[in-house]
């Protein structure tokens, strides 16, 4: 069992998430589901622009840690109830985005009626309620979200996005937080201009 492949894309796209000012050198946490059940996971307490294949946790189908020398995330607990909530999600990206975040913070809701390509690419937005992170309940609280939805901003945290790969859960993350931007830029402009109902269930229907 050495998984080296798998490995080497865990890190390269925990490194990508630090070079895109998607989280700092110690926030955030990637991970994927293989194909037999196995998770690798990202560790705790390692600098993640500079992480390496080596680093890459290894967790049993039946949640044992076979790499003992590392320390998995913290948010190892959020990963795994992610994937028992919904069969479909192969990869998970948990990251602090600013602008994203800031959304998260915030009482209102981020929406995502601007753009065709911002709704394709990440559905209908949930956010789940605070809880302590790598609490037991915020796995909880997260993982009933993702049952539905590709992307979920986490109150006063940060954002957490799925995908049938590692690749796709990157790309929600990086239009979720195009997407927080440019909201804001927008309620700067004012008169915002959004996709109708019916255009939004069209684009839904894709």
């Amino acid at each position: 069992m050495e998984f080296n492949k798998e490995k080497q894309e865990v890190a390269y796209w925990m490194r990508r998430l630090y070079e895109q000012n998607l989280t700092s050198c110690s926030g955030g946490n990637v991970s994927m589901r293989t194909e037999d059940g196995h998770i690798l996971i990202t560790p705790s307490q390692i600098d993640k622009a500079r992480i390496e294949a080596k680093d890459i946790c290894v967790i049993s189908p039946v949640w044992k840690n076979l790499t003992p020398d590392l320390k998995p995330s913290m948010e190892t607990s959020l990963h795994m109830a992610v994937y028992q909530s919904n069969s479909n999600i192969k990869a998970i990206i948990h990251a602090h985005p600013p602008k994203a975040s800031a959304w998260a913070c915030s009482e209102n809701s981020l929406m995502n009626n601007l753009t065709g390509e911002a709704r394709y690419i990440l559905g209908k937005i949930a956010k789940a309620k605070y809880e302590i992170m790598g609490s037991v309940k915020l796995a909880s609280e997260a993982a009933k979200h993702t049952e539905n939805h590709n992307v979920v901003l986490l109150a006063n945290h940060g954002a957490l996005c799925t995908g049938e790969n590692l690749f796709q859960a990157f790309d929600r993350m990086e239009v979720l937080e195009h997407l927080a931007e440019m909201s804001m830029y927008v309620k700067i402009i004012k008169k915002k201009q959004v996709l109708s109902a019916a255009l939004l269930k069209d684009i839904d229907n894709l």
